[in-house]
This record gives C-alpha cells, sequence and structure tokens, in this order.
C-alpha cells in the first residue's frame, strides 16, 4: 500500500491523477480511493493487467474535460512513464514516496506551490530523463542522490528557495543536455566536476550567490551552445578556454566581479550572436578579433573600466541590433559603418569620451529605437547628422559639442517619448513642429542658445511629465496652455529672460512635483493658486522681480521640501500657515523685505543665516537674527548721559500735554454722543424694525437675522468705513448685501450714528445705474444695519488683487469701469439737489458686477453741498426704502 498526500487549492483532479501514477509500480487486484479535506489518498492494488483494466474504467466515468486532463491514458495502458501536473495550482511536500515510481521517465511539477526539501528518494527513479520542479517554494539543498539520475538529459530547478552548495557529485549526470539552477540562494564555487558534463548544450546558474572563478577547463564542454552566469559573485578573468565552444551562441556574464580583458581568443567563437559583459571590473582595449563575430547581433560591453578607441574591425559588425558601450572610459571616433546592415535598434555610447562627428550610418537608420550619445564630446550639426526614425522612441544627444538648430525632421518620429539635447550649442527657436509629437513625454533643450518664445504650441503635448529649457536666452511670457499640460510633473524655465507675471494655471497644475522659474523677470505677486499644487516638493521662484506679501495657501503645500523666494521683493511676515510645512527641509528667504517672526518649524530653525540675510526685520532662534521678544539691551554710555535725559523730560513732557488734550476732545466727544445716542435711542423705542418694499418691518428684521444666522462670520462679505458687510439671501435666488453699523448699546462699542444717519439720507436722495441700490434700513435698540443690492464680483480691489480674475479683468472692461465711475460722480455734483461729493471714493468702495459695471458704495463720509436747502431737516422723511426719523 502507498500512501501519498498532496494538497490543491485548485481541485482534487491534479492530486488524484498523481495518486492513481503511483499504482505504475505496484500490483493490485482492486483500487480503492477515498478523498477527505486534505486530499488524502490510498491506493492497495496488484496486477498490471488489472491495474490498467480498473484506470480504464475509472477515466470513463469522468466528464469530457476532465478525461482530457489524463493524456497517457490512452489504448489499453494507461500506465505510461509521463507525469505532467505543471502550473495546477498544488501546494503541500513532495512525499519521500515518489521514488517507488522507478519506470517514470517523466516529471513535471513546475509552476505550483509545492514546499520543503526535495526528497534524497528522487534519486531512485533511475528511469527517469526529465525533471522538472521550476517556479514553486522549495528550499534546503540539492540533494546528492539526484547524481544517480544516470538517464538524466533535463534537470530544471530554477526560482526556488534552493540553498546551500552545488554539489559536486552532480559532474556525474554525463548525459545531462541541459541544467538550469538559477534564481535560487545557491553558494559555494562552481564545482570543476561540471567539466565532466561533456553533453550540456545549456547551462544557467544565473541570479545566486555563486562565488569563485569560472573554472579553466570549462571549454571541455564542446557541445555547449547558452551558457549564463549572470548577477552571481564570480572574480577572476574571462577564462580563454571558452574559443573551444565552437557551438555557443549565447555567452552571458553580466553583473559579476570579473577583471582583466577580454581574450583576444574570444574572436574564434564564429557562432556567437550574443556577448553580455555588462557591470564587470573588465579593463584594456577591445581586441581587433570582436570584429570576426561577423554573427553577432548583440553586444554589452557596458558599465565596465575599458578604454582606448574602438578597432576599426568594429565597422564589420554589420549584423547588430543593440550595441552598449556606455560608462566606460572609450575614446577616439564612434564606428561609421555601425549601421550599414541596417537592423541597429539600440545604440547606448553614453558617458564615453567619444569625439569627432556622430556615424553617418546614423542619418539614415530607420531602425533606430533608442539613441543614446549624451555625455561625450561628439561635434557636428544636430541638424544633419540625424534623419527620420519612425521607430525611434528616446533619444539623448546631452552634454555634448553639437551645434545647428532643431530639425523639422523630429516630427517625422511619430512614437518619440522622450527629446533630450540639453547642455549644446544649439541655436535658433524652439520649432513649433515640436507641439505635433503627440507622445511626446520628456523635452530637455536647457543649457544651449536658444531665443524667441516659448511656443503655444507645446501645449499640446498633453502625455508631457517634463519641461526643461532653462539655462537659453528664451524671452517673452510663459503661455498658459503649459499649465493645462494635466500630467505635467517637473519644469525647469530658470535662467531665461523671460517676463510677465506666472501663469496661474502653471503653478496650479495638480500634479506638479517641482518648479524652477528662477533667474527671470518674472514681476507682480506670486499667484495664491500655488496652493492648488498639493504635491509639489521643490518650488524656486529665486532671482526674480516678485512683490506683495508671501501668499498663506503655501503653507498648503505639505509635501514641500526646498522652498527658495530669495532676491526678490516680498514684503510682510512669514504666514502662520508655514508652520504646518513638517516636510520642509530646505529655505532660502534672503534679499527680500520681509519682517516678523520665523516660523518654529525644522527648516527655518536650521536654516543658515544666509539663507534669511537682507531682509528687513525678521526675529527668530536663528543664530543672527534677535530674538522676537528681545527688548534690546541698554545703554549706559556716559557721554550720552545728559542728551538721554534731556530727551526723557521733554518726551514726558509732551506726553502729559497730549494726554490732557485728549481727555478734553474724548469728554467733549463722549458727551456729544451720549445726545446723540439718547435722541436715536428714543427713535428706536418708537420704531424698533424697518419695512423693505411691501415687507413688514418686524417679519423682514427677523428674516435677516435668520438669513445671516445672526450675522454669524461664515456670512461675512467685507469692511466698509463704518461697519461690517454681510451676505443674505432673503428668498429663494434673492441675496442683498447687509451693512451692520451697531452691535450693542455699551458706550464703549457706539458706531458713529452720524455716518449711518448720514448714509441713509445720501442714498435715499439718488438714484444711478452706477451707484449701489439701497434697500432699507434698521434702527432697533440692539442692532443697526442698512441693506443694500448684493454686487457678485465685490469690491474694485479685490479684482486687481487676484492674479486670476485680474487676467480675465481685460481692458475694455476696465475702461468701461472708469466711464461707470465718472457718470455716477457726474450725477451726484451736478444733477442731484443738492449735490454731493462722496468724500472717500477707494478702489474699496467701488462693487462690481457680474458683467463688470461698476457701482459706487459706502456713503458713510458723503456730505451735501447746500445743507441749508436739504429735504431732510425737521421733518420725516418718508420713501417705498424705509422710514427713517431725524431726532435734530
Amino acid at each position: 500500500m502507498v500512501i501519498f498526500l498532496l494538497l490543491s487549492k485548485q481541485s482534487p483532479l491534479g492530486v488524484f491523477f498523481f495518486s492513481l501514477f503511483l499504482v505504475g509500480t505496484t500490483s493490485f487486484h482492486g483500487a480503492g480511493v477515498y478523498a477527505s479535506s486534505a486530499s488524502l489518498f490510498t491506493i492497495n492494488a496488484a496486477g498490471n493487467k488489472d491495474e490498467a483494466e480498473a484506470l480504464l474504467n475509472w477515466k470513463s466515468t469522468l466528464d469530457n474535460h476532465s478525461q482530457s486532463l489524463l493524456s497517457s491514458g490512452h489504448g489499453n495502458n494507461p500506465c505510461q512513464p509521463y507525469f505532467d501536473l505543471g502550473n495546477n495550482s498544488i501546494y503541500g511536500s513532495i512525499p519521500s514516496s515518489i521514488g517507488n515510481l522507478s519506470k517514470l521517465n517523466f516529471l513535471d511539477l513546475c509552476v505550483n506551490e509545492l514546499s520543503g526539501n526535495i526528497p534524497p528518494s528522487i534519486g531512485m527513479l533511475e528511469s527517469l530523463h526529465y525533471l522538472y520542479l521550476w517556479a514553486n517554494n522549495l528550499h534546503g539543498s540539492i540533494p546528492r542522490e539526484i547524481s544517480d539520475l544516470k538517464n538524466l538529459k533535463g534537470l530544471r530547478l530554477w526560482e526556488n528557495g534552493l540553498s546551500g552548495a552545488i554539489p559536486s557529485e552532480i559532474g556525474r549526470l554525463a548525459s545531462l543536455i541541459e541544467l538550469d539552477l538559477s534564481e535560487n540562494v545557491l553558494t559555494g564555487s562552481i564545482p570543476h566536476s561540471i567539466t565532466n558534463m561533456t553533453n550540456l548544450a545549456y547551462l544557467d546558474f544565473s541570479q545566486n550567490g555563486v562565488s569563485g572563478l569560472i573554472p579553466q577547463k570549462i571549454g571541455r564542454l564542446i557541445h555547449l551552445e547558452i551558457l549564463y552566469l549572470i548577477e552571481n559573485d564570480l572574480v577572476g578573468p574571462i577564462p580563454s578556454s571558452l574559443q573551444n565552444l565552437s557551438n555557443l551562441i549565447l555567452l552571458n556574464l553580466n553583473s559579476n566581479h570579473l577583471s582583466g580583458s577580454i581574450p583576444q581568443e574570444l574572436g574564434n567563437l564564429i557562432s556567437l550572436r550574443v556577448l553580455l559583459v555588462f557591470n564587470n571590473s573588465l579593463t584594456g582595449p577591445i581586441p581587433a578579433s570582436i570584429g570576426n563575430l561577423l554573427n553577432l547581433t548583440m553586444l554589452n560591453l557596458a558599465a565596465n573600466k575599458f578604454s582606448g578607441s574602438l578597432p576599426s574591425e568594429f565597422n564589420r559588425l554589420t549584423c547588430l541590433t543593440q550595441l552598449y558601450l556606455s560608462n566606460n572610459e572609450f575614446e577616439g571616433e564612434l564606428p561609421k559603418d555601425v549601421c550599414l546592415g541596417r537592423s541597429l535598434q539600440y545604440f547606448h555610447v553614453f558617458n564615453n569620451r567619444f569625439t569627432g562627428p556622430t556615424p553617418t550610418s546614423l542619418e539614415n537608420c530607420s531602425t533606430l529605437i533608442r539613441l543614446r550619445l549624451e555625455g561625450n564630446q561628439l561635434a557636428g550639426n544636430v541638424t544633419e547628422a540625424f534623419g527620420m526614425y519612425p521607430h525611434l522612441n528616446y533619444v539623448d544627444l546631452s552634454h555634448n559639442h553639437l551645434n545647428g538648430e532643431l530639425s523639422w525632421k523630429w516630427e517625422h518620429c511619430p512614437n518619440l517619448t522622450s527629446l533630450k539635447i540639453s547642455d549644446n550649442q544649439i541655436s535658433g527657436e524652439i520649432p513649433t513642429i515640436l507641439g505635433r509629437m503627440a507622445q511626446l513625454q520628456a523635452l530637455n533643450l536647457s543649457s544651449n542658445y536658444l531665443s524667441g518664445e516659448i511656443p503655444r504650441e507645446l501645449g499640446s503635448l498633453m502625455m508631457l511629465l517634463e519641461l526643461d529649457l532653462s539655462n537659453n536666452t528664451i524671452t517673452g511670457n510663459v503661455p498658459t496652455e503649459i499649465g493645462l499640460l494635466s500630467h505635467l510633473a517637473h519644469v525647469n524655465l530658470a535662467s531665461n529672460n523671460l517676463s510677465g507675471s506666472i501663469p496661474i494655471q502653471l503653478v496650479s497644475c495638480k500634479s506638479l512635483l517641482s518648479l524652477n522659474l528662477s533667474r527671470n523677470k518674472f514681476w507682480r505677486s506670486i499667484p495664491s493658486k500655488v496652493g492648488n499644487a498639493q504635491y509639489l516638493e521643490v518650488l524656486d521662484l529665486s532671482h526674480n522681480m516678485l512683490t506683495g506679501n508671501i501668499p498663506g495657501v503655501l503653507g498648503q503645500l505639505r509635501m514641500l521640501q526646498v522652498l527658495n523666494i530669495s532676491h526678490n521683493s516680498l514684503s510682510g511676515s512669514i504666514p502662520h500657515t508655514f508652520s504646518n510645512m513638517s516636510a520642509l527641509t530646505s529655505i532660502d528667504l534672503s534679499y527680500n523685505n520681509l519682517e516678523g517672526p520665523l516660523p518654529n518649524v525644522k527648516a527655518f530653525n536650521e536654516a543658515p543665516f544666509e539663507a534669511i540675510q537682507h531682509n528687513k526685520g525678521l526675529c527668530g532662534n536663528v543664530v543672527g537674527l534677535p530674538k522676537c521678544n528681545s527688548t534690546g539691551s541698554k545703554k549706559h554710555n556716559r557721554h550720552f548721559g545728559a542728551r538721554t535725559t534731556i530727551i526723557l523730560i521733554f518726551s514726558v513732557l509732551g506726553f502729559l500735554l497730549l494726554s490732557c488734550t485728549l481727555i478734553v476732545l474724548v469728554i467733549v466727544v463722549h458727551h456729544r454722543r451720549r445726545n446723540i445716542k439718547r435722541g436715536y435711542n428714543e427713535q428706536a423705542n418708537n420704531l424698533n424694525f424697518m419695512g423693505i418694499w411691501s415687507y413688514d418691518g418686524k417679519v423682514f428684521y427677523d428674516r435677516i437675522i435668520e438669513a445671516t444666522e445672526g450675522f454669524d462670520s461664515k456670512y461675512y462679505v467685507g469692511e466698509g468705513a463704518y461697519g461690517v458687510v454681510y451676505k443674505a439671501e432673503i428668498s429663494e435666488g434673492q441675496m442683498v448685501a447687509v451693512k451692520q453699523t451697531l452691535s450693542s448699546q455699551d458706550d464703549s462699542e457706539v458706531v458713529d450714528l452720524i455716518a449711518f444717519e448720514r448714509e441713509i439720507q445720501a442714498l435715499t436722495n439718488i438714484r444711478h445705474r452706477n451707484i449701489v441700490k439701497f434697500y432699507g434700513f434698521c434702527s432697533h435698540a440692539q442692532r443697526c444695519f442698512l441693506v443694500y443690492e448684493y454686487i457678485e464680483r465685490g469690491s474694485l480691489r479685490t479684482t486687481l488683487n487676484d492674479d486670476e480674475r485680474a487676467i480675465e479683468f481685460q481692458w475694455d472692461k476696465r475702461v468701461n469701469v472708469i466711464k461707470g465711475v465718472a457718470d455716477a460722480l457726474s450725477y451726484m455734483h451736478h444733477e442731484c439737489s443738492p449735490s454731493m461729493i462722496h468724500r472717500d471714493l477707494t478702489s474699496n468702495n467701488i462693487l462690481l458686477d457680474r458683467d463688470y459695471e461698476a457701482h459706487i458704495s459706502d456713503f458713510g463720509t458723503a456730505r451735501l453741498l447746500r445743507p441749508d436747502n436739504c429735504c431732510w431737516h425737521h421733518r420725516v422723511y418718508c420713501s417705498r426704502v424705509g422710514l427713517f426719523y431725524n431726532s435734530y
């Protein structure tokens, strides 16, 4: 009896299939199969004839799909020595009882979730030809007993967690053709016994921790076609005995610690198609014999320490599709015929010392996909050296000595995602055709001699992530279209001659990570919309002509790490919101007109004095700044003692005289206001509410209080000269502005009631389309307020100080506002009876409606020119806007 245990996530079918094959080495008269929740199967069997009949009868009871899985059970002999359970989501461990399948010649359990060790009993499968256990979770060491599989031809154990050294006994597998132990955690050296496996055609020890030398006798594997030793800790030279591997097609020694030079003998590997020695410590020049590898399609010598010029024989490698020579110390010219075979797709030679022109064969190399020549000393005209590349998706020509102008030919690279030609000698303007390269994600033309303006057409590059035009002589404004690129993450326009205001659309781009506009001629204020760039990490606006305050919304940039706004004309204090910028690591606010305390965050507390120097009056905990609570040191210099005493005496006398004068004035004013208030309260006792239109006064008063929730701050609009303005929705869709001028009866808080009376009197006498409409007022013992038409856009000053609104406020609209104000003043001065002067006309008191029509407001200081003939002395004034009883 054989007991076999496997767990399957998918179904017991795979396990059942496996269990049935176990009977292949047993004899039985009957079979019993039991499936539990752990998929445990027990099989008793005797007699090969009965075994075959039982298996066929069982198979006939299954559905068609399940029968198709049992491909080895055909005809009268279902017990074939072929067992394939690959990719069936089987888990559990491989049982030691598997050694009983002595007739099995093919075992495939790959791409499952098997764990545990490989049982030593695996060596009992003396008929086995192929053992595939790759892509599982097996661990432990490779059992030495595996060397007993004398008939084994294929052994694949890759992508597991096998550890320990490769057993030297493995060299006994003389019949082995394929050995793949890659992607494990094997250590130790490559056993020399490997060289006894002379039938090997495929050998892969990649991505382990194998160390030591490559065996010198590896040249004995004369049938070897594929050799992978990638990503190990191998050291020493490349064995010259490799020249004996005349059938070798691929040699990959990438990412080791190999040293020395490339052996001249490698030129004998005339069948070689792929040669990869990337990321080692190889030195010396490339041997001329490399030119004998006429079948070579891929050559990677990058990231080593090679030097010298490339041999002229390099031009013979016309079958190359991929050539990587980057990050070495090569010099001289590039092979001019590198694309003579019209098959080159990847050409990487960056970070070397190549000189001279670019290869002439590149101009017509229409197969190119990636071209990287940056970091050399190549010269020539960029317009003439490059052609049209329909498959090209990446090009970098940066840090060379190329000249000329940007060619229109780049338009014919429809798949180009990255165009980088920085740090050359390119001149002329940026061609507008670049805006047609719809797939472009990175455009870097920095550090050249480009002039003219930034083309608006670049705003069509909807895939653009990176834009760098810094260090040129570009002029004009930044097109607003650039800010509409929703994927834009990095923008560098520093060190140009750009001017105008910073585009609101650009600083509010939500995907922006870094923005550098330094060393230009930008003026006006920092747009408040910069607070929308919530992922911004670097912001550099230094060396411009910016004015105004630092917007408090900058403190909302919680991910900002670097902030440089130095060398501008910014004023005011540093916003308290900066205290929330925990990610900030570097700041520079020097050479401005800032004052007040520094925020208490690490970036400011640890800032060098140079980062905050040359400001108006900053204080804080930085060395070189005064403490914010410091009152200064006392001076006791005897030379100045007498002068200080005299100044002090006169100061005290002056203060006493001024105090007496103020006391007298306060008494007089207080007495007058008490009289005014007394008379006014007498009115209030008789008339506590107002009437507006046809509304009942008390009802409307209650509605105002309800609409503003008792004049809650969330309905706050602004402040006039004599009160605070709120907005209130008195009915659906009907909005009014309410100016509250009296908040309590406390003498210390009594407002100027004369101004209140004056504004009512002024507004009830006038009707003009450019003067705010007055709807009514309330004179109550607890509150006094005025009710006006609600003007949507607020004051002229607010519009002019908001960059986004100021852009919309075009000159034709501004002229119309001036005309409206002039019409209103003409009406007040010449058409009113009596005539009236405003006396406080500022941009705060000019309101703009939805259509940018001007409306003059705030008449608290207005005066009638002929008070003797005015219509409101000693009478009751009645109108549809309300009632006002004058107490004078």
